[in-house]
């Protein structure tokens, strides 16, 4: 797989109803104790039942309801001033890295607003919300 990451591709966040962070089911920003300050994205357009897999290799029945995903083309976030890139592991080839541009500091209210801004489309498992 190519890992350079263009601005026509789309990348996936996968989140959850059921352990919602700061009262939402997708990470909006890194963990102040999570250094670098980067958050995971999956590369592709993903549906719920593939992003539940590709994040947990136990789920072989996919997502469960009230587990989803949002869509962000790469271009819109650059653009928003986050930096992407192809961080491919061995238990997830398509993982996605996206940090802020000036990644020395922490994630603002300004900048989690600015990254939630770059989705465009939410999917959630047996369309429940």
């Amino acid at each position: 797989m190519n890992n350079h990451l263009n601005d026509e591709d789309w990348v996936t966040q996968y989140g959850t109803i059921h352990k919602p962070i700061d009262g939402t089911p997708f990470k909006r920003n890194p963990s102040a104790h999570e250094v670098p300050h980067e958050l995971s994205l999956l590369r592709g357009k993903l549906t719920p039942d593939e992003a539940a897999m590709a994040v947990n290799h136990r789920r072989v029945q996919g997502a469960i309801p009230g587990e989803g995903v949002r869509y962000a083309l790469v271009g819109k976030l650059r653009a928003a001033g986050f930096r992407v890139w192809a961080s491919p592991t061995r238990r997830i080839p398509g993982h996605v890295s996206v940090a802020l541009v000036d990644d020395d500091r922490l994630w603002t209210n300004d900048d989690r607003d600015r990254f939630d801004a770059c989705f465009e489309s939410t999917s959630w498992k047996e369309g429940i919300l």
